[in-house]
């Protein structure tokens, strides 16, 4: 059964061909299309082949000569509506500028998260260390890479120390290579 093909095919915003195909295959299309072109190939060009499916046509077609029945209507069902509670309006933030290199004056500072406690946990404990960021510091903080090499120290093992203190063990080799952990730490 031959199929109705759509084809448009563009050269840099140039319409060479616009048109239709009927034929059985889409590869059919673009034989056509170099035939009608003239050329052996297809390259450089900006092309769409859609195929339209004839029966969906036929039937469209039909509807729209025949009239059409429209579809039966659904039996009307009343829905109970009822009003939704209504909440008290929530002011909207006051309108501010925020420049990241102007000192941020005190009504428009948020207030800093307090930090959270450290629990028992560490090389005493068995347990991993979960870090306590600071603000100022972009790394884990003194107090704890000087744990990390306490425990490094004791045990001389990369991978034991990344797994007590959650760390990947790139991340301990790094540190200790850039802090010279090989020698002797001062008493």
């Amino acid at each position: 059964m031959d199929k109705l093909y759509y084809i448009v095919c563009e050269e840099r915003n140039v319409t060479l061909f616009e048109g239709r195909f009927q034929g059985r295959t889409r590869g059919a299309a673009l034989k056509f299309l170099k035939d009608t072109l003239g050329r052996r190939s297809l390259g450089g060009l900006v092309f769409t082949i859609t195929e339209i499916p004839v029966p969906l046509i036929r039937e469209i077609v039909a509807e729209i000569l025949g009239g059409g029945m429209p579809a039966p209507a659904l039996p009307a069902v009343p829905i109970p509506v009822t009003a939704a509670p209504s909440a008290p309006p929530v002011p909207d933030p006051p309108a501010g500028r925020f420049d990241a290199f102007a000192a941020a004056s005190e009504e428009n500072a948020a207030p800093s998260p307090a930090p959270e406690p450290q629990t028992g946990s560490g090389p005493d404990t068995g347990e991993a260390v979960s870090p306590r960021r600071r603000p100022g510091n972009p790394g884990m903080g003194e107090e704890f890479w000087a744990g990390v090499r306490e425990f490094w120290n004791a045990c001389r093992s990369i991978g034991r120390t990344a797994e007590q203190f959650g760390l990947s063990p790139n991340s301990v080799k790094t540190r200790a290579r850039r802090e010279g952990w090989n020698t002797p730490s001062p008493a």
